[in-house]
This record gives structure tokens, C-alpha cells and sequence, in this order.
């Protein structure tokens, strides 16, 4: 019987990761930060290169915490629990997720900026996504590049 608890919160775990970047606080402040982000410092990069960088065992990706800005193509978007959206961006076979405030709430669905199969890009602060995610990094604080 004391097993059961234990099973639940390793599966929730599992299925949540092991973070909260995806807090409401924690994209208040990656948001301002991309705002007030100097533009000629902001390193353009591809969603495999990043994805690379964070599976890397020995060391600590250079991304972590920087402010990028990646394109992609939207293959997914949903609302998350806390009112925070989450866009699922694909290069060639890797994916990046992507959270915004709900800023973005205007610029979803069809004939919109933000639509499956739409080509957009964003600018965001990375970080590690946790030990069970299931990506290895998320763009948090999300901002669309026009």
C-alpha cells in the first residue's frame, strides 16, 4: 500500500519533468528580460544546434540562461494550467518548446501568426528543461519576432 504514493508521484514526475520553469513567476521574469535584452546580443540559433548543446553530459550548455532567438515551424501550441502558452516549434527533426504569457492569446489559431504549420520566430531566455522533460531545454519568456 505505501507503494502506491510513491508510484504517483515518480509517474507525475515523469510526466510534469523535474522544473518550474513553466511558472507563472518565472516567465514574468524571463519576459522582462528578453525586453530589455540588448538585440546585437542576442545569439540567432538553430533548434538542433540548441537541442545538441543541452544533451551534452560533461558540461553545462553555453544557452543556459542566455536570450536566443530560434525559427521554427509551429507543429503545436496548447494552455497550460497556470494560463501560460506553450508553442512547439520543429527544425528538421528536433523540436523546441516555447512558453509566453498570455500575451500571445491574440495571435493564435487559423489566419493568425501563430498556426500549424505557420513559419515563425521567437526570442526567449533558455534553460534547462529538467531531468525527465521531455525536451532538454525550454525557451521561456517568449516574445514573437516580426
Amino acid at each position: 500500500m505505501r507503494l502506491i504514493p510513491i508510484i504517483l508521484i515518480s509517474a507525475s514526475t515523469i510526466i510534469t519533468g523535474c522544473t518550474t520553469t513553466n511558472s507563472t513567476a518565472h516567465n514574468t521574469s524571463a519576459t522582462k528580460i528578453v525586453m530589455q535584452a540588448d538585440r546585437s546580443k542576442i545569439e540567432k540559433i538553430k533548434i538542433p544546434a540548441l537541442h545538441k548543446s543541452f544533451l551534452d553530459e560533461r558540461k553545462d550548455s553555453p544557452h543556459n540562461g542566455t536570450i536566443v532567438e530560434l525559427s521554427g515551424e509551429v507543429v503545436a501550441f496548447a494552455l497550460t494550467e497556470e494560463g501560460l502558452y506553450t508553442v512547439t516549434l520543429r527544425d528538421g527533426d528536433v523540436t523546441a518548446i516555447c512558453v509566453f504569457n498570455d500575451s500571445l492569446s491574440d495571435d493564435l489559431g487559423d489566419n493568425r501568426t501563430v498556426r500549424r504549420s505557420a513559419s515563425i520566430t521567437v526570442r526567449g531566455q533558455c534553460h534547462s528543461a529538467g531531468l525527465f522533460a521531455s525536451s532538454p531545454f525550454l525557451v521561456d519568456g517568449c516574445q514573437i519576432v516580426e
